[in-house]
């Protein structure tokens, strides 16, 4: 029994490859959620950046109005109509 555990092959690369392969996912999953949200998230500290370098900037207070007459609602750097 002992002889025939030792003739068996060992398998250490093929677990490094393994967990290659889950990186390079990773990785990807990584990439492609920053490429979908990078540019609000850049928007959104923009906004706060502005917010704290103008606090009393009066276009923050600007009202503005949608095409059906209704006043628009400001989430973020975003108006919508409501």
């Amino acid at each position: 029994m002992r002889e025939w555990l030792r003739n068996q092959p060992t398998r250490k690369g093929q677990s490094m490859v393994e967990y290659a392969i889950i990186l390079v996912l990773i990785a990807c999953v990584c990439i492609g959620v920053i490429a979908v949200t990078g540019n609000q998230v850049v928007l959104t500290f923009e906004d706060i950046q502005e917010t704290l370098l103008n606090p009393g900037d009066v276009g923050a207070a600007t009202v503005y109005t949608c095409p059906n007459g209704t006043l628009a609602v400001q989430h973020g750097h975003k108006y919508h109509c409501q």
